[in-house]
């Protein structure tokens, strides 16, 4: 699970019986309205065809942490990237 600074916040407005019916589903499996929803973006992501092999590689490398470079600042990164 991400680390708090790690995340970004959006928002989105759904049907109220929309939102009645997650949260029943939420309970009655034992998980958050967030677990479900994060879980859904995240099968859409992998799953959706518009990813190429390469972009499919590289975002299976960040979850596997390969790669990565680490940062102090937005503008320590830009120097390491070479921006």
């Amino acid at each position: 699970m991400n680390t708090k600074n790690e995340l970004s916040r959006i928002t989105i407005d759904i049907p109220a019986i929309d939102h009645k019916k997650l949260k029943a589903v939420a309970a009655l499996t034992g998980k958050s309205m967030r677990e479900i929803v994060i879980t859904s973006i995240e099968e859409h992501l992998k799953a959706t065809k518009i990813l190429n092999k390469e972009t499919r590689k590289a975002i299976e490398d960040i979850e596997k942490g390969k790669g990565l470079t680490k940062a102090t600042s937005a503008s320590d990164l830009f120097k390491k990237l070479g921006i």
